[in-house]
């Protein structure tokens, strides 16, 4: 049988044991998958056996043993699962459990190593110091420069300390071994040691920009790199030479190492260093967002190529969006790289690796990069999942969750958006005979806009795909047709699935009818006049003023808070937003901004200190909100018993919310 993806799916050996293909599971635990069990609780075992199952030759899993987190300065960081190991021999237990159950799929089991700035002592290196709230206002949008980006500065290392000492030095690299060594016993495999973007103290021994030391760990790349040899050369002689290592690094930085620097550290690394793991110079660039990245562009790609190029023997592997197999085969067949790393490719779609085997690149749940599987909110729910994939974060309850397959049902589904079209789909997926109305002339609801603007293609990709999968499902779609109850009993429907959507709410502001609403402003920017004003500062409102000034309008953004988009995704993906309002130069905002009126030319507005304010403009863009269309669904209810209201007409949510919506109907059918 010829295989499409045949140098994706071909064996590699590394160390001592052969890998089943080249993709590899970064360390990338969902922070919220169990409670406060002190031992790797079953839904933290099934999502790392899942990542095996669905096709990782390796799985990383980190040590999470500093019960410290629990006291962290960041929110979800207090929410991580924390294991006793050192503290309790029966958590062991379940770590070689854990391992045990990956290596039942063929794969291998990666402890992922690392440590953030050191305070005294230095076994505490892992948790975050207490530190006093920062004082004043915040920082505005779009004014401050990230470095080391996400967490606070103490956790992400970015904090400039007393050097360790030479003992210190020694105390750490036998500590680290010796973990690599208990956890060997335990069954892992190998060990990945966190070097990339200045992000954890070995990355600040390594990089240019932060080791000032001027003894033998400071200066050239040899001195900046002898840590890493000495560290690894420790753990290869506790664990045994065949024991392998992978090393996570930025192959180029700005203002810092080169890559000519990095060829050479991998010169001196052979022998000690099994694989590379190439990442990108920021960790928002190596978590890509539609708003820093752009579809088959890998920011770690060429630095991985270079190092490759150069003839070393260490195994080099790029990750950072990863997900389409036609650009995996590619870089792999021209020797850009020999493995290819990720998490959210195993995330999205829990068949990904059947897909792989039967060359079906286009079925693959496409990632929207919203980044909500790191963490979705600072302020709670603390839950982890997918905005694509339903099943994740629930799949060690889906058999209580889903009801068996039933007979055959004939279902009618109201409405094309996103969540509409994935009820039809998943409906279709149980064998169920599924008619798709939509009042329009074309699929995707909301997400139809997202074509307009340059920063939403994942989500115009995301649309696509859905109207693709609908349209080779045998879905039965009938378009320009508004559903209502005498159809669908004329239709003689067992199941009815309601997925209306919502429509745009007016601000009730005096002369809101001369504004322009969120889903009229995309894809009619040359109808609104220069000078605009977007009155409401979330997520939704930034995308319309940033999508405006992008195609030359001046912006002006009101908001009653103090800064843009509080609402978006917190870590790695409202600072793409943020840095993206940098680059564009007509664009501002005014804070704690309640508009009072829409004049003639002009918006009113009243500040915090009760002063009345007013803006010139051409053109007005009013967000106050979406209004589910509940009130229509509820007309078409008792046609028959099996009746679901999904998506935003059930409640106002996100595109996570629709896919599990649709998910839960068509698996309770």
């Amino acid at each position: 049988m010829e295989m499409k993806y045949a140098h994706v799916l071909s064996p590699v050996r590394v160390g001592g044991f052969v890998l089943k293909n080249r993709l590899i599971s970064s360390n990338s635990l969902p922070h919220f998958l169990q409670g406060p069990e002190t031992f790797p609780a079953e839904p933290v075992i099934n999502h790392v056996v899942e990542m095996a199952k669905n096709g990782a030759a390796v799985v990383t899993f980190a040590d999470w043993t500093n019960m410290a987190q629990r006291e962290s300065v960041n929110e979800d960081g207090k929410r991580f699962p924390m294991f006793t190991l050192d503290s309790d021999p029966s958590v062991e237990n379940y770590i070689c459990q854990l391992a045990d159950q990956v290596h039942y799929y063929g794969s291998r089991v990666s402890l992922a190593l690392m440590m953030f700035a050191a305070p005294d002592p230095v076994y505490d290196v892992n948790a975050a110091p207490p530190v006093p709230a920062p004082s004043g206002p915040p920082p505005r949008f779009g004014e401050k420069v990230y470095d080391n980006y996400g967490m606070n500065d103490l956790m992400r290392g970015n904090r400039e300390g007393k050097a360790l000492t030479h003992a210190q030095i020694a105390e750490i690299i036998d500590y680290l071994a010796g973990r690599a060594l208990k956890y060997k016993k335990l069954g892992f495999d190998m060990v990945t040691l966190h070097f990339a973007y200045r992000a954890t103290l070995f990355a600040r021994f390594l990089s240019a920009k932060t080791n000032h030391r001027t003894d033998e760990y400071g200066g050239p790349i040899e001195n900046r790199a002898r840590f890493l040899m000495e560290l690894c050369a420790r753990i290869k002689a506790l664990c045994g030479r065949d024991f392998p290592i992978e090393v996570q690094i930025t192959g180029s930085e700005r203002d810092g190492n080169t890559i000519e620097e990095t060829i050479k550290l991998a010169k001196l690394c052979e022998g000690l260093v099994d694989i590379f793991q190439f990442r990108a110079d920021t960790a928002n660039l190596n978590h890509p967002t539609s708003y820093n990245s752009k579809e088959h562009e890998y920011a770690a790609l060429a630095d991985c190529a270079a190092v490759k190029a150069s003839g070393t023997g260490i195994l080099c592997e790029v990750l950072g969006g990863m997900l389409d197999f036609d650009d995996m085969e590619e870089i792999l067949a021209s020797g850009k790289a020999d493995l290819i790393g990720g998490a959210r490719m195993f995330f999205c779609d829990f068949d990904l690796y059947d897909k792989l085997k039967e060359g079906r690149n286009e079925d693959v749940f496409p990632c929207i990069r919203c980044n909500k599987c790191h963490v979705p909110s600072l302020e709670g729910g603390w839950l982890s999942f997918c905005s694509v994939n339903p099943r994740m974060g629930i799949e060690h309850r889906l058999e209580k969750l889903t009801k068996p397959v039933g007979r055959k049902k004939k279902v009618a589904v109201v409405g094309g958006g996103p969540a509409g079209m994935r009820a039809a789909l998943y409906c279709r997926e149980r064998g169920h005979d599924v008619t798709l109305y939509e009042a329009t002339d074309r699929l995707g609801g909301q997400l139809k806009v997202m074509d307009a603007p340059s920063f939403k293609w994942a989500l115009a990709r995301y649309r696509r795909w859905l109207v693709a999968q609908i349209e080779k499902s045998g879905v039965n779609v009938v378009m320009n047709t508004r559903a209502d109850k005498s159809l669908l009993e004329a239709g003689g429907y067992e199941a009815v699935i309601l997925a209306l959507g919502a429509l745009p709410k007016a601000p009730p502001i005096p002369g809101v009818e001369r504004a322009w609403n969120i889903l009229t402003v995309f894809g009619n920017e040359d109808k609104l006049g220069h000078r605009c004003v977007v009155i409401g500062g979330s997520e939704s409102g930034t995308e319309a003023g940033l999508y405006l000034a992008e195609n030359g309008h001046a912006v002006t953004i009101l908001t009653r808070g103090d800064t843009l988009a509080p609402d978006a995704t917190p870590i790695h993906y409202r600072e793409t937003i943020d840095e993206y309002f940098q680059t564009l130069s007509d664009i501002d905002y005014i804070e704690h901004a309640a508009a009072t009126a829409i004049g003639d030319g002009c918006v009113e507005y009243t500040t915090a200190d009760g002063a009345t304010h007013r803006v010139e403009c051409d053109s007005v863009v009013a967000l106050g909100g979406m209004n589910p269309l509940q009130e229509e669904a509820m007309t078409m209810y008792g046609v028959t018993p099996d009746t679901f209201m999904i998506g935003d007409c059930a409640e106002i949510g996100n595109l996570q919310k629709c896919n599990r919506g649709a998910f839960a109907a068509a698996y309770n059918l």
